[in-house]
C-alpha cells in the first residue's frame, strides 16, 4: 500500500513538473512578447515614441540584459513594469538583479538607482534586467532603434536569450524524473506480489473470472493510487503557492503560470492514478495452469546472471577510457559512440561485480561469526553468500542512477576550446587586465580616461587589417610613463615585439587573444589612438601593481563617459561568461538527479525491504529463541545498508574513472563535485532510512511470530 502511494506521488510529481515547465515557458514567452519593442518602419506612417537599444553586462560572472531607452515625447508609453520614466543617468532594476549585484555595486554601476521593475514587466521572478536612460551626451541616435510601442513576437532581450530551450528541460525531466518514477511504479506493483499471487490462485480456484480478479486488485490499489497522486500534485502546488525556492537552483515556481495550467495539473493527477492502477493490473502475475500442479502458488524461480558476466567489468572500463582515443582520436562522433558503448557495458556489469564482492564478504563473515558465536553476523553472512542476485538487484538502481546522472552532468558541461582557454586566462590574471571597445568619438574616450583611478594605466590596442597576402598586425601603445609603471618595461624607442612566452602573464594573455602573427607590437604613442578604417580599436586597462581591477567601478565610469554598453571584460571574457553559464546549468542536473536517485533508491529499497521482511518471518523462531532484537539490526546492516553504501562509493569512483575521456581537451567536459557530493549524501541518507525501516519491520514481524501447523 505504501509502495503504491509513493509510486503514485512520484509519478504525479514528475508529470506535473512537465506541465509546470510548459506553463512557465509559455508565460515567459507571453510576457516577453508584451514588452518587446515594435520597431518604426520607414514609410509606415507611425511616429516613433522612444529610442531603444539592447545591451549586456555581467553580475557574478553571468550575463544579463541592459536596455537603454529614451522617450521622444512626453506622452510616450512606458515599458511594461515601469510606472515612470527614469531621468537621464538613472536606472531601474529588477529585484533579482538588485539582490544578486548588491555586493558588486549594481545600484550605482548602471546609474542612479531609480526603483524596481514590477513583475508584469519581467519574464520570470528571477530575471535579471535593467532599464537605463543614458545621459544626454551619450545618446547615439545612429546606434539606437526608434520604436512605436511594445508588443512584438521574437527574442529581443532578457532571460529568453540565456535560458535553455524547453526541449532540453523536457528531456531532463523525462530521463531524470519520469523514467525513475516509472521504475518505482513497476517495483511497487510487485511489492507483496507473493501474497497477491496466492490470493489470485485461490480466487481462480473458487471460479472467479479475470474481471472479478481485476476488480479485487483495483479495489486494493485504488485508495493509495488516488491519495498518492493527489499528494504528489499537492506538493508541487504548495511549493509554487508558498513561493519556496527550489533547492540548488534557488528559484521559485511561477505561481501565476501554474494557476493558468491548473486544469492540466488536475488531468495529470487523474492520469497518474490511472497509470498506477493500470500497472497493478497489467503487472499482476497469473499462475499458468500447466504449472499449477507442480508449483502451486509459489513464485517461479528467477534465473541468475551467468558467472562470466562480472568479468566483463574491466572490459567495459577499458573500452570507455582507452578505446575512444585508440579507435577515433580525430573523429568526435565515433569517439562518443565508442565511449557510450563502454559506459553501458560498465554500468550493466557493475551490480553483478558488487554482488560478488558482497558474497565474498559474506563468506568471511561466516567464518568469523562461526568462531566468535555472532548469531546476527552469521545469518547475514549466509544471506550475502546464498543470495547474490538479491544484492545485485538492490544495488543496480543506485549504480545506474549515479552513472546516468554523472553522464548527463558531464555532457551538459561540455565546453569548447575558447571557453577552456578563457577559464585558464581568468585563473592566471583575474581582472588585472580589462579590455573595452573604443568609441569613434574621441571626446568620450578622453572623458573616460581622465576619470580613471590613479592606479590604472590605459593603453590603445589596434588590430590593423592586412592587404593581399600580408597578415594584419596588432599594435599596443601608450606614453612612456604608462609603459614603465603598468608593464615595468623600459620605454620602447621603436617597435618592440611581445610574445606568448612573455614573463608578464598579462602581456602573454593579451598576445594569446589579440596577437596577430603570434605577437603584438608595443610602441609609445597617444591614448586613444586614431581609428584605422577596417580595423578594430580597444582601450586596455592595467593595474600598476598587477592587482585585480574594480570591474564594477570601472564599468560605472565607462557608462557615464564612454558609451551605452561598454562591456568591460578580461581577455576572452565573452567566452568566459559562456563557460560560467554552462556551469550554472549544472544546478538543474543536481536537482533532477537527486530526485532520480531518490525515486530509484525507493524502488529498489522497497523491493529489498519486502524480501527482507519475508526472510525475517522465516527466521522468526530464531528471534524468539535468542530474544535479541539486535539480531535483525545486524542482519539488515550487512544485507541492506552495507551493499548500498558500497554501491554508492564504487559508483562514484567508476563515474570519476569514466569521466576521463569526456574531460579531455577534445571534448571539454567539467566534473561537478557538488553533484557528486549530493548524490553520495542522498544515497547515504536513503540507505540509513531503508536499514532503519527494515530493522523495525523485521523485529515487528518476528516477535509476533506464532507457530503454525505447517
Amino acid at each position: 500500500m505504501i509502495a503504491l502511494l509513493v509510486a503514485a506521488g512520484a509519478l504525479a510529481l514528475s508529470t506535473g513538473s512537465l506541465v509546470a515547465v510548459s506553463a512557465a515557458y509559455q508565460g515567459i514567452e507571453n510576457r516577453s512578447e508584451q514588452r518587446n519593442p515594435r520597431m518604426a518602419q520607414d514609410g509606415a506612417g507611425n511616429e516613433p515614441v522612444a529610442l531603444w537599444a539592447p545591451g549586456y553586462d555581467t553580475v557574478q560572472g553571468l550575463q544579463y540584459s541592459v536596455v537603454s531607452i529614451v522617450p521622444l515625447r512626453n506622452d510616450a508609453p512606458l515599458p511594461p513594469g515601469l510606472d515612470s520614466w527614469p531621468l537621464p543617468g538613472e536606472a531601474i532594476l529588477s529585484p533579482a538583479l538588485a539582490k544578486a549585484g548588491a555586493e558588486e555595486g549594481i545600484s550605482t554601476r548602471l546609474g542612479r538607482d531609480a526603483g524596481r521593475i514590477a513583475d508584469v514587466g519581467l519574464s520570470s521572478p528571477t530575471e535579471r534586467l535593467a532599464y537605463v536612460r543614458p545621459p544626454s551626451d551619450l545618446v547615439d541616435r545612429d546606434r539606437m532603434f526608434p520604436i512605436t510601442g511594445y508588443g512584438e513576437e521574437g527574442q529581443f532581450f532578457g532571460d529568453q536569450l540565456f535560458n535553455d530551450s524547453i526541449g532540453l528541460f523536457t528531456l531532463a525531466i523525462t530521463s531524470l524524473l519520469l523514467f525513475p518514477a516509472l521504475v518505482l511504479l513497476i517495483v511497487a506493483a510487485r511489492v507483496g506480489g507473493e501474497a497477491r499471487d496466492r490470493r489470485t490462485a485461490l480466487l481462480e480456484t473458487m471460479g472467479a473470472g479475470r474481471g472479478s480478479r481485476t476488480l479485487v486488485n483495483l479495489g486494493e490499489a485504488g485508495v493509495p493510487a488516488l491519495v498518492g497522486a493527489v499528494l504528489g500534485t499537492g506538493i508541487l502546488a504548495t511549493v509554487a503557492w508558498t513561493q519556496v525556492s527550489l533547492p540548488f537552483v534557488n528559484m521559485p515556481l511561477p505561481v501565476a503560470d501554474l494557476r493558468a495550467a491548473s486544469a492540466n495539473l488536475a488531468l495529470t493527477t487523474v492520469a497518474s492514478a490511472a497509470a498506477v492502477l493500470a500497472g497493478v493490473t497489467l503487472l499482476h502475475r497469473r499462475q499458468k495452469k500447466r504449472r499449477r500442479a507442480t508449483s502451486g502458488t509459489r513464485p517461479e524461480a528467477q534465473r541468475r546472471a551467468p558467472r562470466w558476466w562480472p568479468a566483463l567489468l574491466p572490459v567495459g572500463l577499458l573500452t570507455a577510457t582507452r578505446a575512444p582515443g585508440l579507435l577515433a582520436p580525430q573523429n568526435p562522433r565515433l569517439y562518443l559512440v565508442v565511449y557510450a558503448a563502454g559506459v553501458l557495458l560498465t554500468l550493466a556489469t557493475l551490480p553483478s561485480a558488487i554482488s560478488l564482492l558482497m558474497a565474498s564478504t559474506g563468506r568471511l563473515l561466516n567464518r568469523t561469526a562461526f568462531r566468535r558465536g555472532w548469531t546476527g553476523t552469521l545469518v547475514a553472512g549466509r544471506w550475502l553468500t546464498e543470495r547474490p542476485g538479491v544484492t545485485a538487484r538492490l544495488v543496480a538502481g543506485i549504480v545506474i542512477a549515479i552513472g546516468l546522472i554523472g553522464q548527463v552532468q558531464l555532457h551538459s558541461s561540455r565546453i569548447g576550446q575558447p571557453m577552456i582557454a578563457a577559464k585558464a586566462t581568468a585563473a592566471r590574471i583575474g581582472t588585472s587586465v580589462l579590455v573595452v571597445q573604443q568609441p569613434k568619438d574621441g571626446t568620450h574616450s578622453a572623458a573616460f580616461l581622465n576619470a580613471l583611478p590613479d592606479n590604472v594605466g590605459a593603453f590603445s590596442l589596434q588590430l590593423l587589417p592586412g592587404s593581399g597576402e600580408t597578415k594584419g598586425t596588432a599594435v599596443l601603445q601608450a606614453p612612456c610613463p604608462q609603459v614603465q609603471q603598468a608593464m615595468h618595461l623600459p620605454c620602447p624607442e621603436g617597435a618592440q615585439l611581445l610574445h606568448r612566452t612573455d614573463r608578464d602573464p598579462r602581456l602573454s594573455e593579451l598576445v594569446n587573444w589579440y596577437g596577430q602573427q603570434n605577437s603584438i607590437i608595443l610602441q609609445k604613442g597617444t591614448v586613444p589612438a586614431e581609428s584605422v578604417p577596417g580595423g578594430a580599436s580597444y582601450i586596455v586597462l592595467m593595474s600598476y601593481g598587477g592587482e585585480n581591477l574594480d570591474v564594477s567601478d570601472l564599468t560605472r565610469l565607462a557608462r557615464q563617459h564612454l558609451s551605452l554598453s561598454p562591456a568591460l571584460s578580461p581577455p576572452g571574457g565573452e567566452w568566459l561568461t559562456g563557460a560560467l553559464l554552462k556551469n550554472s546549468r549544472g544546478t538543474w542536473i543536481t536537482l533532477f538527479g537527486s530526485c532520480a536517485v531518490l525515486f530509484i533508491g525507493l524502488a529498489i529499497g522497497l523491493n529489498s525491504l519486502a524480501e527482507f521482511v519475508r526472510f525475517s518471518r522465516t527466521v522468526g523462531p530464531l528471534g524468539m529463541l535468542t530474544g535479541r532484537r539486535s539480531l535483525f539490526a545486524f542482519v539488515a546492516a550487512w544485507t541492506l545498508l552495507a551493499p548500498l553504501l558500497v554501491a554508492a562509493l564504487l559508483g562514484l569512483l567508476v563515474d570519476l574513472w569514466l569521466s576521463g575521456p569526456l574531460t579531455a581537451p577534445l571534448v571539454g567536459a567539467q566534473i561537478s563535485w557538488t553533484v557528486l557530493g549530493w548524490l553520495l549524501s542522498i544515497v547515504a541518507i536513503l540507505a540509513v532510512g531503508i536499514w532503519t525501516a527494515a530493522t523495525w519491520s523485521a523485529q515487528r514481524a518476528a516477535f509476533t511470530w506464532l507457530p503454525e501447523g505447517d
